[in-house]
């Protein structure tokens, strides 16, 4: 019998999987949520950056995405992946604060 080829995320970060679909169907106003495609980005997310507090993150993104113009168009999963890689490398510098190497 063929093992089906499933990639797999840990537990604790499944529970994360379900906080962040949450927050992006119920408190991110203005998110295209799309059952079909987030939880599995989402999930690579999870796997891509799992140095970092993805709910955190998603949370300081929504906060910046409400002080954007409204009539920009904007490319919300594109935009957080690279919110994500921006936020990985503040987290890598040495001279950063303390706060986020605690992390």
């Amino acid at each position: 019998m063929e093992q089906e080829n499933v990639e797999v995320i840990p537990a604790f970060r499944h529970g994360l999987l379900d906080g962040l679909l949450d927050y992006l169907k119920y408190d991110f106003e203005l998110y295209p949520y799309s059952e079909e495609r987030d939880p599995r980005y989402y999930k690579q997310l999870l796997k891509d950056f799992d140095d970092l507090d993805l709910l955190e993150e998603l949370k300081q993104y929504h906060a910046w995405i409400l002080d954007q113009p409204e009539e920009k168009k904007i490319s919300y999963r594109c935009r957080f992946r690279s919110w994500l890689k921006t936020a990985q490398g503040f987290k890598r510098r040495a001279c950063f604060s303390s706060y986020w190497r605690s992390k």
